[in-house]
């Protein structure tokens, strides 16, 4: 057996390129999966016929935006770089070619509402406000996660959705000119400090019997004494600040679920890790109730044998692939043999990749059927 392979695809990967679908379906792969609510970014296009660099200023849906269907927060529209209708087009683009479709959402990422709405966002222990990570524990935020999934299935036309960010980010974020590496912060650091202590998440603690302001005080002492684990750091306070974080994580994946079925979604793919204290595009649990299948890393995939145990009994386990650098293309097709169990594989990315890197992901799918 070997495992579904899907291209991660933005609109202007296919809406605007009529021979990217044929490139898709020359490395082998049966679909894509293609950005409905994205972060901003700034991509390369080096196969594109029309231009070479596509900058999305900020996040943005890349559907309608329909005013009726969102609450608080609204997206912004993708049309100033993407074009009107950009992922319909890109959709029927990709099913004349015969590629199976599906919609990629990102829930908790969101800058340009996070720097609009400072109080709906995680607040590390020190105070800072980290305007690109919406924190799910407000309810505002659960309800735009919802109207993004409803209304990706309903305009989209799609069925199955991979979903991305949907917990908490924290303070690792690669924008605006990062300049954090030099603080020499430990694993454990990373996640004192993507502790979130904003207005819902202090109210919630309390609710759970603990005290903000000391817990706060404590992850600050706590940054740099190189503990090897966040429970050793801060000992019982650990479990109270994990079951507050579990808490709004699990809620709003629950409501996300339920938002999509009704919507009309038959399977749901959520980005995930083992690791409890996890935040960022795989913040979601591999035990996610719900959940049709997880997508984990695939590098963590390869080398950890013991995630399918930790997954339920007919979850399928998927694994996300970056083929971008520092990734030699040349390692990529021995990489067949690591990948071969999986339920699905997602390449990423069909509009970032160079000819090279393509001619590397065709032959990882050959190798992988072979």
């Amino acid at each position: 057996m070997s495992p579904l392979t899907r291209f991660c695809a933005y609109s202007w990967d296919l809406a605007d390129d009529p021979a990217a679908a044929d490139r898709a379906l020359a490395a082998g792969v049966s679909g894509v999966a293609i950005a409905a609510a994205y972060h901003s970014v700034r991509a390369a296009t080096p196969l594109h016929p029309r231009h070479r660099v596509v900058d999305a200023a900020t996040a943005a849906f890349y559907l309608p935006v329909r005013p009726e269907a969102w609450g608080r927060l609204v997206p912004r529209s993708a049309a100033p770089w993407a074009g009107e209708d950009a992922f319909e087009r890109a959709a029927a683009t990709a099913r004349r070619a015969g590629l199976d479709v599906e919609a990629w959402v990102v829930l908790m990422h969101s800058s340009v509402l996070g720097t609009a709405h400072p109080e709906l966002c995680v607040r590390s222990a020190a105070g800072d406000v980290y305007p690109y990570a919406l924190c799910p524990s407000h309810e505002d935020v659960r309800a735009y996660a919802v109207s993004v999934v409803t209304e990706t299935v309903l305009l989209g036309g799609v069925d199955t959705l991979m979903i991305e960010a949907c917990g908490p980010l924290g303070l690792g974020h690669l924008g605006h000119h990062e300049k954090t590496a030099g603080a020499d912060w430990t694993r454990v650091d990373e996640d004192l400090l993507s502790l979130c202590f904003c207005g819902a998440c202090r109210a919630s603690i309390r609710s759970h019997g603990g005290d903000p302001e000391a817990l706060a005080a404590t992850v600050l002492a706590a940054v740099g004494t190189e503990a090897s684990r966040v429970e050793d750091a801060l000992g019982e306070g650990a479990t109270l600040l994990l079951e507050v974080r579990d808490r709004s994580r699990r809620q709003l994946t629950a409501e996300v679920t339920a938002a999509a079925r009704a919507a009309g979604a038959r399977r749901l793919l959520f980005h995930a890790q083992a690791d409890p204290w996890a935040t960022g595009p795989f913040a979601a649990l591999l035990d996610t109730p719900g959940a049709d299948g997880v997508v984990l890393p695939a590098t963590d995939l390869a080398l950890d044998g013991g995630v399918r145990p930790a997954v339920a009994p007919g979850v399928r386990v998927g694994g996300y692939l970056p083929v971008l650098p520092p990734v030699d293309p040349d390692a990529v097709p021995g990489w067949a043999d690591l990948l071969r169990d999986l339920d699905d594989l997602y390449l990423y990315h069909l509009g970032l990749l160079s000819r090279r890197r393509l001619d590397a992901v065709g032959e990882l799918v050959t190798r992988l059927r072979a």
